[in-house]
């Protein structure tokens, strides 16, 4: 339980019936009303293992082994969700994953809200339990502990293959003429559906589901494997459908006092890339409604390169990651872990997941608990143009400067003159600057760096952080409000 900040303590029971939380020698009463119970425990510190025990008409439930430290909401789609055996590094944590301070609880996966009970549970880490954990929290949660030597808890509440919007509530995407767009479309997509149809569809894409798994199992090559089927068949009960998980999943979760979320998405928005920026920010405004804290810390990850199904070049992701950008230099409390470097060309889901999840923990350390420690890459502050060489300012950029394998190394950049047209840069540490220059632009114009849904660009600063893309001219995106 979060540390430090009043309790919810919750649940169901007989109305009218008075129910007693106790916890530490403190008392909080209240009445169930409509069915439903909610006590708050007085704001406590963290220390040793206690009891939590609710009464009620002559019974009792006790907790035992109940921590108090810092409680964050691990949000997104597949790459949060993406589980810590599945990861590159799992092989080598899994074994030592004993921290029993550290504590994971999963919301259950439920697609429609069918009036059946879903139970989830608070595990421990050990090798047992580790391996089902979200990787990249699991990796967040640890640094945390150890840099701070408190509990944490991780509530996992994520679902791969999702958009931004299935997270929301309907007013958000209802009410503005931009992002009502996801709730049209889904509409559109179910125009002619029909139950016995969808039940066919069903079948047959189980098949293929099927038929996929057990060449994989038998060792297929790739090109034999091909892609894993998806999507699957849509129906009004879909995962997917705009802000269905905000009700089966995310509200579920939101008694829960926390210290605040990480959040790993946008994957499943490129296609939408510049309604990102608005997406994303009613997103966090959203979720900071529901815990009724305006300033909670939201932590995001800045997608990686990919090479988007053989389209390497394309400027989809690029624009997502200048929304994701423009989400963390304009929304109060909110930070972006770069992991340009973390994605591959042929994979959607990098399968390294540990740098994601210490960036991201180096953010909370730095933004969230103090302890002003360095958390981001070279970030662009300004260009100066002295033809035929552009000198670019950053800031965090903090190279070695005799470093020669880095003043010579440096990919990713681009310039254009008038005429907008890139092409690829020199680029070399230039007296605490990046100089920048092509013999085929004369007089430069323009800059941009790691614009492409795949590139070569390898920036980072001497903490081993990499700069976030960006271009010079951003007068060609379109202006939402």
């Amino acid at each position: 339980m979060q540390r430090n900040a009043e309790v919810p303590v919750w649940g169901t029971g007989t109305d009218g019936a008075a129910v007693t939380v106790e916890c530490r020698g403190a008392r909080s009463e209240a009445v169930v009303i409509a069915g439903k119970w909610k006590a708050l425990l007085c704001p406590m510190e963290t220390g040793e293992p206690c009891e939590l025990i609710v009464r009620s008409d002559g019974r009792e439930i006790r907790l035992t082994d109940v921590l108090f430290g810092e409680v964050w909401l691990a949000g997104g789609q597949s790459n949060m969700e993406w589980s810590l055996i599945d990861s590159a590094e799992g092989a080598e944590e899994i074994p030592a994953a004993r921290y029993p301070e550290i504590r994971y609880y999963n919301v259950p996966k439920v697609e429609w809200d069918d009036g059946a009970e879903h139970r989830g549970e608070w595990k421990i880490c050990t090798p047992d339990n580790a391996p089902v954990f979200s990787a990249v929290a699991y990796h967040f949660a640890k640094s945390i502990h150890h840099e701070l030597s408190i509990p944490v808890g991780i509530i996992g509440c994520n679902w791969g293959g999702t958009s931004a919007s299935c997270w929301m509530r309907e007013e958000e995407l209802k009410e503005d003429e931009d992002l009502r767009v996801y709730i049209d479309e889904f509409q559109e997509q179910l125009r002619d559906f029909t139950w016995d149809k969808f039940e066919t569809d069903k079948m047959r894409y189980q098949e293929t589901v099927d038929e996929y798994i057990r060449l994989k199992e038998q060792g297929a090559s790739p090109e034999e494997l091909g892609n894993y089927p998806w999507p699957p068949p849509l129906s009004p009960h879909n995962f997917g459908r705009p802000s269905g998980l905000y009700h089966t999943m995310l509200k579920k979760a939101s008694p829960f006092a926390i210290k605040g979320f990480i959040y790993y998405q946008g994957e499943s928005d490129a296609g939408k890339a510049l309604l990102y920026e608005k997406l994303l920010s009613k997103l966090i405004s959203n979720w900071r409604d529901i815990w009724d804290n305006v300033e909670l810390p939201f932590l995001f990850v800045q997608l990686p390169v990919y090479g988007c199904d053989g389209n390497p070049s394309g400027e989809e992701w690029p624009l997502l990651r200048e929304s994701q950008q423009l989400v963390s230099d304009h929304v109060s409390n909110t930070a972006m872990a770069v992991a340009l470097d973390c994605g591959v060309e042929d994979d959607i889901h990098p399968r390294h997941k540990k740098e994601v999840g210490q960036r991201l923990a180096l953010l909370a350390l730095d933004h969230v608990y103090g302890l002003h420690i360095q958390s981001s890459g070279p970030v662009f502050k300004e260009m100066v143009i002295q033809a035929p060489t552009v000198f670019l300012s950053f800031n965090n950029l903090e190279l070695e400067q005799e470093d020669e394998t880095v003043r010579e190394s440096i990919a990713g950049f681009e310039v254009a003159g008038d005429d907008g047209r890139f092409v690829l840069a020199h680029a070399e540490l230039n007296e605490g600057k990046i100089k920048v220059w092509s013999d085929q632009v004369a007089v430069p114009r323009h800059v941009r760096y790691g614009w492409a849904n795949f590139t070569d660009a390898n920036l980072k600063n001497k903490y081993g952080l990499p700069a976030a893309p960006f271009r010079t001219d951003m007068s060609s995106r379109r202006d939402i409000q």
